[in-house]
């Protein structure tokens, strides 16, 4: 009897609610806002098992800005609280961005190659 059988351990984002109408705290544009949840789960014959190391993060749309959140707050958005962003906490941000286009712009750059913003 032989078993052939496709098992394997990997990361999953799934994008919860989104938020419309709200200033991302990073660049102060008016923009939309994405709860997303991340977990790593078990699958076999691509089914899920189980999951485990959920993970929580806001994710504006205006900039690269990514903001991590605790499973208590993210339990208090999805039942429709509004979003608070003292409660955020920053984890990816402007860096080697430009705030106002978006675009990559090298460390050593003053200014944006693309659109001419000043990179602060």
């Amino acid at each position: 009897m032989f078993f052939f059988g496709i098992f394997g351990i990997q990361d999953r984002e799934k994008i919860i609610k989104e938020f419309d109408a709200v200033i991302c705290p990073s660049c102060g544009r008016l923009s939309r806002a994405e709860l997303i949840e991340v977990f790593t789960y078990f699958h076999f014959f691509f089914i899920p098992i189980f999951q485990w190391n959920r993970r929580y993060f806001v994710k504006y749309r205006c900039c690269p800005a990514v903001y991590a959140i605790e499973k208590d707050y993210a339990e208090e958005l999805k039942s429709g609280a509004s979003l608070d962003t003292s409660r955020l906490h920053k984890v990816f941000g402007h860096g080697n961005y430009c705030p106002d286009c978006g675009s990559y712009a090298d460390p050593s750059f003053n200014f944006c190659p693309y659109c001419g913003r000043k990179i602060d």
